[in-house]
């Protein structure tokens, strides 16, 4: 096993940490090292027993990194990437962690994407801030698609959570919803069950969006002027 803890000093970059330290505030223990030289880091630490190192405490940010990203990515089959997953849920106090986490979940076959699926349904009834997030981000990534879209829709149209990052999540989801099912998305950003603040900032994410037209834009602008 590599020497985990010198590898993170050793790629210390400062005027990243104090970029990185005002995109994620209140979170505290970190020491500033890129994603790419954290990805490296990983690879590394899974040739060998990644296990032992999932055993061993966090303390920094990046070590939480690590660990979501080696339990995200590493070999194992469906229900043990599951187990860890649940293990790790109360770690993830950030949305940075949250969707480095989600973007690099490993699901491989129809059948283990549908115990996927099962999985994100159970984690948006949690009324957990960040295990709603991990639901919304998941969707959002991995069912995009004519199989899902209505009830991915559905879900993040009607679920609540009082919490930012929940909200912020499933107004990113709901942007993307848009961009590629436009039709069955516009109407339900304007029905009464969404929280206000995920509409506004749904409709800001497809307003910045270059794949969609200034015609849509306005449109969506307008009737958020309506409400």
């Amino acid at each position: 096993m590599i020497d985990v803890r010198k590898e993170l000093e050793d790629h210390i970059d400062l005027k990243y940490r104090d970029f990185h330290m005002k995109s994620v505030p209140g979170v505290s223990g970190i020491l500033g090292v890129r994603m790419p030289d954290l990805r490296r880091i990983v690879e590394d630490i899974c040739k060998g027993d990644w296990r032992e190192f999932l055993e061993r405490p966090a303390e920094f940010y990046e070590e939480h990194m690590l660990r979501g990203l080696i339990i995200a990515g590493a070999k194992m089959d469906f229900d043990e990437r599951v187990e860890y997953t649940k293990m790790f849920l109360p770690e993830i106090n950030n949305w940075a962690i949250c969707d480095s986490f989600c973007g690099s979940w490993k699901v491989k076959g129809a059948q283990d994407r549908e115990k996927l699926w099962d999985y994100c349904l159970e984690l948006i009834d949690t009324d957990d801030e960040y295990g709603m997030r991990v639901s919304a981000v998941m969707m959002m990534g991995k069912f995009m698609d004519s199989a899902h879209i209505d009830m991915v829709l559905e879900l993040l149209t009607k679920k609540h959570h009082d919490g930012y990052y929940y909200k912020m999540g499933a107004a990113w989801a709901l942007s993307c919803c848009y961009i590629k099912y436009p039709e069955k998305t516009e109407p339900l950003l304007f029905i009464d069950t969404l929280d206000k603040e995920i509409r506004n900032k749904a409709i800001q994410k497809i307003s910045d969006s270059f794949r969609v037209s200034k015609e849509d834009k306005d449109r969506l602008k307008a009737k958020k002027k309506m409400l």
